[in-house]
This record gives structure tokens, C-alpha cells and sequence, in this order.
């Protein structure tokens, strides 16, 4: 086996992208050790807010995200619009369900409410290489 040359991990390993995102230690460096909670590391209060959000509940909320997703691929302005939730929580969310290759770029944009492009994000399937 050739050792991941970012991480010295396996490469194969199932969960590899989890913690590894090519560039050493960056995700850890970011997010944590478990890639779970993301936050701005270098951001007090987002720090905070992170920590203050129970298990159970960033578990509620990304279950809701990724099944708005799951119906229908959106913006995280869409999702926040349907769903009544602050931008910090999709966006906390939805970048949690990317780090965990669960959620990608559909490559796609649409306009926000604000008139600006952004990005659709949608569902990973088996047909993309789910992991």
C-alpha cells in the first residue's frame, strides 16, 4: 500500500476523505480531529456556537438539510429560505455533509434572493462514486 503522501493514511480507507483533503492536516487543522463541527478555527464566537449546538440537535438539523437536499438539489440560500433557518446553520450544515462526501457541487447555479450566482448543491450518488 502507498501511503496517502498528505496524510500518511490509507488512501483506500473508506472514510479517507473524511479527514484528508490533500493538503495535511488541513481539514483537522480547521474543523477538529473528527471533522464534525465545522467552525472558523480562528473565530471565537464561531468556535462557540459550534460548541454550544448539542449533538442531537447538529444531527436534527443536517438530517433536515440533506433531506431538502435529497428531494431537490438547492442553494443554501434556497434551503434557508424553504426551511426558516439562520444562513450560519445551512451553511454550517451543508459544509459538514461536503466534508463527509456526502453532499456535492451539482455543478449548476441559480440566483439567490439577494440577485447574486451560486452554488446548487445537491445529494451524492452511487452514479458520482459515492463514498
Amino acid at each position: 500500500m502507498q501511503p496517502c503522501i498528505f496524510c500518511g493514511g490509507d488512501p483506500h480507507e473508506p472514510n479517507h476523505r473524511a479527514h484528508c483533503d490533500g493538503r495535511q492536516g488541513y481539514v483537522e487543522a480547521l474543523y477538529g480531529a473528527m471533522g464534525d463541527v465545522p467552525f472558523e478555527r480562528s473565530s471565537e464566537t464561531s468556535a462557540a456556537a459550534a460548541a454550544a449546538l448539542a449533538d442531537d440537535d447538529r444531527s436534527r438539523l443536517e438530517t433536515l438539510v440533506f433531506n431538502m437536499l435529497r428531494t431537490q438539489p438547492r442553494t443554501c440560500d434556497a434551503v434557508e429560505a424553504a426551511s426558516g433557518l439562520p444562513h450560519q446553520t445551512v451553511s454550517a450544515r451543508i459544509r459538514g455533509l461536503v466534508l463527509r462526501d456526502q453532499v456535492i457541487d451539482s455543478g449548476q447555479r441559480a440566483t439567490t434572493r439577494q440577485g447574486r450566482r451560486a452554488v446548487v448543491w445537491r445529494v451524492k450518488t452511487a452514479e458520482d462514486g459515492a463514498a
